[in-house]
């Protein structure tokens, strides 16, 4: 009997939405603070302050005695973030694995197997894609490690002033940013870019939600599986959206900053938003052909 019924697929729901809540907010807690502790250390490091800093200057100075114990505890806390961050996200993935799990155990032969994996399925899929659209997924840092300059001088009926040079030691940024799909949107439209703006929200946030939502009432409603219109729409809807182009493009900006050879240090680090993002894409694809086989199983069943 409890194959044939989706009381029990309801309930089994309901407590992986409350799971996927707390990890969710706590994954956002965390990625935010280890976002501001990073911009904090790199905040402190930042070239202006360190090459314009009178204290840095002189050599038995502190200066860099200070800022090396800030920034170091700055880097510490934002790993400590990070690490959380990971921790709740494999939460996640534990839960979400028990989850489809759990379906397949209870429905596992019954007639609506299909439509409850594929509800399952899109309803990860759902919180990957909040998940991915609020953390961070991509930071990308420019700095010098003990910048060094030559302070040498010629001066008439003197000659070369061998003064020894200046190292800053450490690193010095000239350049970080770490934001999230929601944040970069936010920026576009502070700066006015509102074409780009409304395109990545579009066709990266609005068209993944309207196909999930779509695909809900396709598996939940006899009367959207027999129209043929919405079984198109929910094909074609996927082409339009670019989540999928937005990862790859993330990936590439990774791969050639990471490699950039302009006679500084680069970093490019990927974070837990983008394998959120990708989560969706994955699952997305795959709810997409659970939709196919029970739509035909339906229309062969009458």
């Amino acid at each position: 009997m409890k194959k044939n019924s989706l009381y029990y697929f309801y309930i089994i729901v309901l407590l992986y939405i409350i799971g996927a809540v707390f990890d969710g907010v706590a994954i956002y807690n965390h990625s935010k603070e280890y976002v501001k502790d990073k911009s904090g250390y790199v905040e402190i490091l930042n070239f202006e302050d360190r090459i314009l800093n009178v204290e840095e200057w002189m050599f038995t100075g502190s200066g860099w005695d200070s800022k090396k114990s800030t920034s170091t505890e700055k880097l510490k806390g934002s790993e400590v973030h990070y690490n959380a961050a990971l921790t709740s996200s494999y939460y996640f993935i534990v839960s979400s694995a028990a989850f489809i799990l759990m379906v397949l155990f209870v429905y596992w032969g019954g007639s609506h197997l299909f439509k409850v994996v594929g509800l399952s399925m899109i309803t990860i899929a759902l919180a990957c894609l909040v998940i991915g659209i609020i953390t961070p997924m991509l930071e990308i840092g420019a700095f010098s490690t003990n910048l060094t300059i030559p302070l040498k001088f010629t001066m008439p009926f003197i000659g070369e002033l061998d003064i020894p040079d200046k190292v800053f030691e450490g690193r010095m940024y000239y350049y970080f940013q770490s934001k999230s799909v929601i944040d970069l949107i936010y920026v576009l439209l502070e700066s006015r870019n509102y074409v780009v703006a409304v395109s990545i929200f579009g066709f990266s946030v609005l068209v993944p939600f309207i196909k999930l939502t779509l695909s809900v009432l396709l598996l939940l409603s006899r009367h959207f599986r027999n129209s043929g219109l919405v079984i198109k729409t929910v094909g074609r809807i996927g082409k339009w959206s670019m989540v999928d182009v937005f990862v790859v493009a993330t990936f590439l900006s990774y791969l050639s900053f990471s490699n950039m050879n302009s006679g500084i240090d680069t970093e490019a680090n990927t974070l837990v938003g983008l394998y959120f993002f990708l989560g969706y894409c994955i699952l997305s694809i795959a709810s997409s052909q659970i939709i196919d086989l029970a739509v035909r199983e339906e229309h062969d069943t009458f």
